[in-house]
């Protein structure tokens, strides 16, 4: 895999720099907006709801003003590359499983997803020369999920979701008594 420094850039820092400004202004904006619905006077017994919010969105709007002020005049100083494809690469071959793992639990519960996202995560180690036989990782993966199982669910009494799959087996459970 190349390093960051051999891999062409692929966003500037420069324009982190101003969708940053830009993001943190509309949130700002967004405040103010809400704080004026709840009201931001003074009131007979003291500020109003709305009167705090305000101000500090009003403050993150400033302040992310003059950050978006400061990258055009650094223009030049922030043409240097903010991350490069090799690194982007790296970072989503992370997030990519990790979203499909959030996006699985809802259908397929907590532990079928983290068997799952364990055994992925020890295959494509696997792949690079990590030397995990299937049944390690089976072991690992469906021991890990054993484990959550025992101790949140069983020892805690906080039992993780464990979807349409953890309904089925409590159903067949309840039929084969």
């Amino acid at each position: 895999m190349s390093h960051s420094s051999d891999s062409p850039a692929l966003l500037g820092t420069r324009w982190v720099e101003l969708g940053l400004a830009l993001f943190t202004t509309l949130i700002g904006v967004v405040v103010m907006f809400g704080s004026v619905e709840q009201g931001i006077g003074w009131g007979d017994a003291g500020p109003e709801p709305g009167y705090f919010p305000f101000y500090i969105g009003l403050l993150l709007s400033t302040a992310s003003v003059a950050n978006a002020l400061l990258a055009v005049v650094r223009w030049q100083a922030l043409s240097t590359a903010f991350v490069s494809r090799a690194a982007f690469r790296q970072v989503l071959s992370v997030f990519v499983p990790i979203a499909l793992f959030v996006g699985a639990m809802p259908f397929t519960g907590t532990y079928l997803a983290s068997i799952a996202f364990i055994a992925w995560f020890m295959w494509r180690d696997t792949v690079r020369a990590k030397p995990y036989g299937k049944w390690m990782i089976g072991g690992v993966s469906c021991g890990a999920a054993l484990a959550s199982y025992l101790i949140f669910a069983l020892w805690f009494k906080v039992p993780l979701d464990a979807g349409p799959m953890g309904d089925w087996i409590a159903l067949a459970g309840r039929n084969f008594k």
